[in-house]
């Protein structure tokens, strides 16, 4: 999901899929409004048993 400011620029996205061994991946990544940049981005991975695991990246991102 993509949200936009009210200039129509990219300022958020928020993306989650699921592996085949059932572990399900979320990430959100913020936007510079201005220059279109990642300012940060917050990955998220629960396996099948239920354990999550976070990695926080500030001014980048690791993964698309």
């Amino acid at each position: 999901m993509k949200t936009y400011d009210n200039h129509g620029r990219l300022i958020n996205e928020m993306n989650t899929a699921i592996t085949s061994d059932g572990k399900t991946v979320s990430t959100n990544t913020t936007y510079n409004g201005d220059s279109g940049r990642p300012v940060c981005q917050n990955v998220s991975v629960r396996d099948s048993a239920g354990k999550v695991t976070s990695t926080n990246v500030i001014n980048g991102k690791i993964l698309p």
